[in-house]
């Protein structure tokens, strides 16, 4: 697998990893967790928490879990 400043290219990602990453990003933008997949980098191909395995569950959950950073909007 490739590697661009330590993220793995989303083309190179299993469902798993891109479900861990989704649950990144919703924390980091602080969105409440609502388990999903997006299987393109545009979030036009959406995997619904219906469609997903509880693996991918748990690693959504993981992954909204442990992001530590927050998007800083600029109102302080």
């Amino acid at each position: 697998m490739g590697l661009i400043m330590g993220r793995v290219k989303s083309w190179a990602m299993d469902r798993v990893e891109k479900a861990a990453e989704r649950g990144s990003m919703d924390r980091y933008y602080g969105r409440r967790p609502d388990p999903h997949i997006w299987l393109d980098n545009l979030g036009k191909d959406v995997v619904k928490k219906s469609d997903m395995s509880e693996y991918e569950i748990d690693a959504y959950y993981e992954g909204w879990s442990n992001e530590e950073d927050r998007k800083d909007w600029g109102y302080e």
